[in-house]
């Protein structure tokens, strides 16, 4: 199953009907009916910097499938609702959603709200689509999670690490759920054999409503890093960056791919560390991935922004693949489809060529992506952008 023969299959037929219709005089007639999909989003609240560019994505990937022939000869229609960034909010909201017996609802997270509502749906549907790395749905659930895992992108960060011979880590983390799930991966991960030659030489937290971070600031500068892990999405981030600025301290920084985004880079252009890191998923490597499918998928996602006025980022990025897989799901199955024809039809989808690698579902983590499909990028301040600086997995770039 492929998407393109999919959607080429239903475009031969609309058009088919069209001819036929004016061959005998008729009229085209009424449009059909959008084919809705739901869809919750952080659209205020903390996390609507977010929402924004998942909302925008989600308005070019209706263009696209409609330009190949929608679901069943049917435009589709992404259907929003603003949870707030509110957990509480999500799930009323996808609660109602469910008493409507929809196949499929995409959450645009952050991690606490799709925390919340997974329960709701992990059993009986419908599919639930988180937009968060950092969650972590059951074998054979009725919940997919985006991207490559929170622990799989950390690992390649991590191997990162050993390519520049950084070897004494400071961290740095919020208190809050996404700050909670970095900690357990990074003592996991800095727990492996292979990373034995690193020591975390200072360890810190932070409350997201801190308004300075000066104490743990200067002893993480007394700890003399090679290099700091500064996690966190949005605002709190902005507190540490300040933080480390006023505190002078000049080493490279890493970050969450949460703040990959362009408008949050311009935001804090005054305090962004001279050296920073993020780690990544593939999309930003369209220059210099080789030719093939998932490059096709790349240049193709890259043309459609450039077409919108618009630049992909990390928010694009959470969204385009999950939504282009979903959509040639629909269009395969029998109209309407059910959550269980849905579930079944994503976990059994493999090699299917996407912004951020083949995805193969049949892998059992309900993402169908790898620490394979994870880099480490660097902000390009001179140019504005994000360039590949490792290769596969976080290793040097010779190993792509």
């Amino acid at each position: 199953m492929t998407t393109r023969t999919s959607w080429a299959r239903t475009l031969c037929g609309v058009l088919a009907l069209t001819a036929l219709g004016l061959a005998s005089g008729g009229h085209a007639g009424a449009q059909p009916q959008p084919y809705e999909i739901d869809v919750v989003l952080p659209l205020t609240g903390p996390g609507a910097f977010i929402g924004a560019t998942e909302t925008a994505t989600l308005g070019i990937v209706e263009k696209q499938i409609d330009a190949a022939g929608g679901v069943h000869g049917r435009p589709v229609k992404f259907v929003t609702f603003d949870d707030a960034s509110s957990p509480q909010t999500d799930v009323q909201l996808t609660s109602a959603l469910i008493a409507k017996h929809v196949a499929v609802i995409f959450d645009g997270g952050p991690l606490a709200t799709c925390r919340a509502v997974a329960p709701l749906v992990a059993q009986n549907g419908p599919v639930l689509y988180c937009l968060s790395p950092a969650l972590y749905p059951a074998a054979g659930s009725y919940v997919f999670s985006t991207s490559a895992s929170s622990e799989d992108e950390s690992h390649a960060l991590i191997n990162f690490f050993h390519v520049k011979h950084w070897k004494r880590v400071a961290i740095m983390t919020p208190t809050d759920a996404t700050g909670q799930e970095a900690d357990r991966v990074f003592h996991d991960l800095f727990a492996l054999p292979e990373n034995r030659d690193l020591t975390i030489v200072d360890y810190e937290h932070f409350s997201p409503s801190d308004i300075s971070v000066a104490a743990q600031m200067s002893k993480i500068k007394d700890a003399h890093p090679d290099v700091m892990m500064a996690w966190g999405t949005g605002t709190p981030t902005a507190t540490e960056y300040r933080g480390l600025k006023d505190a002078g301290i000049d080493v490279p920084v890493v970050g969450a791919n949460g703040n990959q985004q362009y408008a949050l880079m311009e935001q804090w252009a005054s305090i962004l560390p001279d050296q920073y890191y993020q780690y990544s998923m593939k999309w930003p490597a369209v220059r210099t991935i080789g030719n093939g499918p998932v490059k096709d998928a790349m240049v193709k996602m890259y043309a459609a922004f450039a077409a919108a006025g618009l630049r992909p980022d990390s928010g694009a990025s959470l969204v385009w693949d999950p939504a282009m897989i979903v959509v040639a799901a629909l269009d395969a199955l029998p109209d309407p489809a059910t959550p269980q024809q849905l579930r079944d039809a994503i976990l059994q989808t493999h090699g299917f060529a996407g912004i951020n690698g083949f995805y193969d579902f049949r892998v059992g983590n309900q993402r169908g992506l790898t620490i394979k499909d994870c880099i480490v990028v660097q902000w390009d301040r001179a140019n504005k952008t994000f360039v590949p600086v490792s290769g596969s997995a976080g290793k040097a770039l010779s190993h792509a």
